[in-house]
C-alpha cells in the first residue's frame, strides 16, 4: 500500500502517444509532418514533393504513416483538409496492423505505444448513425477519401465509418509547445480513456505529437481515472450552451459537478434593475434561490425588496441573445475596425447597467472590445480586462492557463501604465500558476518570470529615484551651498556632477545604489587625511567602491543558484531587443506585442 501511494504522489505527469496525427493546412509548410516541430530548415519529401521533415531520422520515422499520403499527393491538385488527411492515416495504420505489417517495422510503435486498441475505445456508432448531419459529413469525407487515395488504399466502407466514429468522438486538438495555437488534431487512445469535466481537475499540454496530462492541483491523483478529469470544450460558456454543445457533438448529457452547482447559474445572472446605488444586487434568472417563489418563479430583489418584472427578466435574456449572435456570427467581422469598435464600445455601454459583472455574455462582449481596442489606450484595455476578471475566475479552475494568461494580460497593461505594484501582483499570481501547471522550464513559465524581473526591476529602480531626490530635498541649505552642483537632466536620468569645474560622471548603477549613502563611501572617507570632504574626491572613490561592489557580486553570484540567477535581472541587456523579442515570442500574443524600451 505505501508503494502505491509514493507512486501516486510521485506520478506528476502521464505522457500519451498518438495512434494517428496530422497538421492542419497553414502549418504544412513550417512543421515537420512527423515530430511536429517548426524548425527554420526543413527537408522536402524528394516523392511527393509536399511533405516537410526535420531531416533524413524524422523522414525515415515517418514513413509509415506518410507511405499511402505520399503517392496519392503526387496525383493530387490541392492537398486534402485535415479531416481527410487523419482519417486517411488512420485507416492506413489500422490496415497494417490488421495486415500485421506492424511486425515488420521495428519503429512502428516508436512513441506510438497504448494500452488500448482502436476498437476498443468509444465510438457512439448508433448515435451518429441516426444523426442526418453526421451522416451527411460522413458521406462527403468517404466521397473525398476514395478521390485521394483510391480504393486499393483503403478499407471497406463500414470498417471507415467505424473508424470515422472512433475519430469524430475522441481526438484531441495538438498545440504548439508554447499551449499558444493550435496546429493539428490526433487520436490518444489512451488519453481518450479519462472523462469530460467543466471543472476540470487536469490539462493536457503538447511537445511534438507527444501528449502530457497534468494536475492542476496538488491533490489530483493522475492514476485514478474515475477522480481525473479534463476538459473537451471551451469553458467559458454557461451551462446551458456546454451542455448542448456536449450532446450534439460528443453524444452524453454532462452531470459534472460544475454543471450540477446551482452556484454557476450567476454566469448568467443580471443586475437588479431596481436598485439605486452602485452596488446593485446580482439576480440569477435560473436555477433555485431565496428570492425567486417555487411556483411561480417571480423574483423580489432581497435588497431593494421590488419585484423583477417579467418585462425585464425578458429585456435581459433578449440582450444576452442578441450578444452571442453577433459574436457566433462574426457581424463584427463584416464591418470596418472603426465602426465595429464604436458598435461593441456602445453596446458595452447600453448592457452594462443590467448584465452582472459574473455574466459570461457581458464578459465575451468585453473580449470583442478588447480586440478592437486601440492598443495604445492602455487606459482603457486594462479597465476592459479588470471588468471581465470576475467572469474569468469563475469559469476556470485553479491554476488553469487561461486565468494565467488573464492575469498576465493585467499585469503588462498595469506596467505599461506604469503602475508596477499593481502589475508585479498580477504578473507574480500568472507566474505561480504557470509555474505549478507546466513542465520545468517550459517557456511559458521562463519567460513569465523574466517578465517579471524585469518589471521588479524598473519598480526598484524608479523607487530609487525618488529615494535620491527625498535625500536631496532633505539635505540642509548650507551642505547644499558647499556642496558640488548636482543636474538632473530630463528623460534619460543621467546625474551629472560638477566640482571645481571638474565634470565626473557617475555610474547610474552606483546612483541606484545611492552611493552617497554607501558604507563602502564611508570606510573611504575615514581614511581621507585631514578630514578632507569627501565630496571632493567622488569620482575617484566611485571608481573605487564601484570595482569592490563588482567584485563583491562576483563572488556571490559563483555562489548563487540557477534559480537566484534568474531573478537577478540586474543588467541592462534585459532590456535589449534580443531579449525582448525572445519574451515576446514565448510569452505575448505576437511577437509584436512586445515589451516597451526600459530605459535605465
Amino acid at each position: 500500500m505505501r508503494a502505491i501511494l509514493l507512486l501516486m504522489a510521485s506520478t506528476k505527469s502521464i505522457d500519451f502517444y498518438p495512434f494517428a496525427y496530422a497538421l492542419y493546412n497553414e502549418y504544412l509548410d513550417t512543421n515537420c509532418w512527423y515530430c511536429l516541430g517548426d524548425k527554420q530548415k526543413l527537408k522536402i519529401c524528394e516523392g511527393c514533393r509536399t511533405a516537410w521533415f526535420c531531416g533524413e531520422s524524422c523522414i525515415n520515422l515517418g514513413w509509415k504513416d506518410h507511405q499511402i499520403e505520399c503517392q496519392a499527393l503526387k496525383n493530387f491538385e490541392s492537398i486534402p483538409n485535415i479531416e481527410i488527411r487523419l482519417l486517411g492515416r488512420i485507416i492506413t495504420r489500422h490496415r497494417d496492423i490488421e495486415l500485421e505489417n506492424d511486425k515488420k517495422d521495428p519503429n512502428f510503435y516508436l512513441n506510438r505505444k497504448s494500452e488500448r486498441k482502436i476498437m476498443d475505445i468509444w465510438a457512439h456508432v448508433e448515435e451518429i448513425r441516426n444523426d442526418a448531419e453526421a451522416m451527411k459529413k460522413f458521406e462527403s469525407i468517404y466521397e473525398q477519401l476514395l478521390k485521394f487515395y483510391g480504393n486499393d488504399n483503403l478499407s471497406d466502407k463500414e470498417t471507415i465509418f467505424q473508424l470515422h466514429c472512433r475519430d469524430f468522438i475522441n481526438r484531441h486538438a495538438i498545440s504548439d509547445k508554447s499551449y499558444m495555437t493550435e496546429i493539428g488534431k490526433g487520436l490518444y487512445l489512451d488519453l481518450c480513456a479519462y472523462d469530460h469535466s467543466c471543472a476540470p481537475n487536469t490539462i493536457y499540454i503538447c511537445d511534438g505529437m507527444i501528449a502530457t496530462l497534468r494536475p492542476l492541483n496538488s491533490g489530483v491523483n493522475l492514476l485514478d481515472k474515475n477522480a481525473t478529469f479534463y476538459s473537451y470544450i471551451e469553458l467559458l460558456l454557461p451551462k446551458q450552451q456546454r451542455q448542448k454543445l456536449l450532446k450534439d457533438t460528443w453524444y452524453f448529457n454532462c452531470e459534472c459537478s460544475r454543471c450540477a452547482d446551482n452556484d454557476d447559474h450567476i454566469l448568467t445572472s443580471i443586475s437588479c434593475p431596481n436598485c439605486t446605488d452602485d452596488e446593485k444586487e446580482i439576480i440569477c434568472l435560473f436555477g433555485e434561490s431565496s428570492y425567486k417563489e417555487k411556483q411561480t418563479q417571480k423574483i423580489t430583489c432581497p435588497k431593494c425588496n421590488n419585484e423583477v418584472t417579467q418585462k425585464q427578466v425578458m429585456d435581459a435574456l433578449s440582450g444576452m441573445r442578441f450578444i452571442m449572435d453577433l459574436l457566433e456570427k462574426q457581424e463584427l467581422d463584416q464591418m470596418q475596425k472603426k465602426q465595429a469598435r464604436k458598435y461593441v464600445q456602445d453596446l458595452k455601454e447600453r448592457f452594462k447597467p443590467y448584465l452582472s459583472k459574473y455574466n459570461i455574455y457581458y464578459c465575451k462582449l468585453i473580449e470583442a472590445n478588447i480586440r478592437l481596442a486601440d492598443p495604445e489606450n492602455h487606459e482603457e484595455i486594462v479597465e476592459l480586462y479588470l471588468a471581465a476578471e470576475p467572469c474569468v475566475r469563475t469559469s476556470f479552475p485553479e491554476n488553469h492557463p487561461a486565468l494565467a494568461f488573464h492575469c498576465r494580460n493585467i499585469g503588462l497593461e498595469f506596467y505599461r501604465l506604469e503602475k508596477y505594484d499593481d502589475a508585479i501582483k498580477y504578473l507574480e499570481e500568472a507566474y505561480q500558476m504557470l509555474k505549478f501547471v507546466m513542465p520545468e522550464n517550459h517557456s511559458l513559465e521562463k519567460s513569465t518570470k523574466a517578465v517579471l524581473s524585469t518589471i521588479k526591476l524598473k519598480a526598484m529602480f524608479e523607487q530609487n529615484k525618488v529615494n535620491v531626490v527625498t535625500n536631496n530635498q532633505q539635505t540642509p541649505k548650507n551642505d547644499i551651498e558647499s556642496s558640488p552642483k548636482t543636474e538632473i537632466k530630463g528623460p534619460e536620468n543621467v546625474v551629472v556632477v560638477e566640482e571645481n569645474k571638474l565634470n565626473a560622471a557617475v555610474d547610474k548603477k552606483s546612483l541606484e545604489g545611492n552611493i552617497l549613502e554607501s558604507p563602502e563611501l564611508k570606510k573611504e572617507e575615514e581614511k581621507l587625511p585631514n578630514n578632507e570632504n569627501v565630496k571632493s574626491n567622488l569620482p575617484e572613490i566611485c571608481d573605487k567602491v564601484q570595482t569592490k561592489e563588482e567584485e563583491k557580486k562576483k563572488d556571490e553570484k559563483e555562489e548563487m543558484s540557477l534559480e537566484e540567477l534568474g531573478n537577478e535581472l540586474v543588467e541592462s541587456k534585459i532590456a535589449s531587443l534580443e531579449i525582448r523579442k525572445k519574451i515576446a515570442a514565448g510569452f505575448l500574443d505576437t511577437a509584436e506585442d512586445e515589451l516597451p524600451e526600459l530605459k535605465i
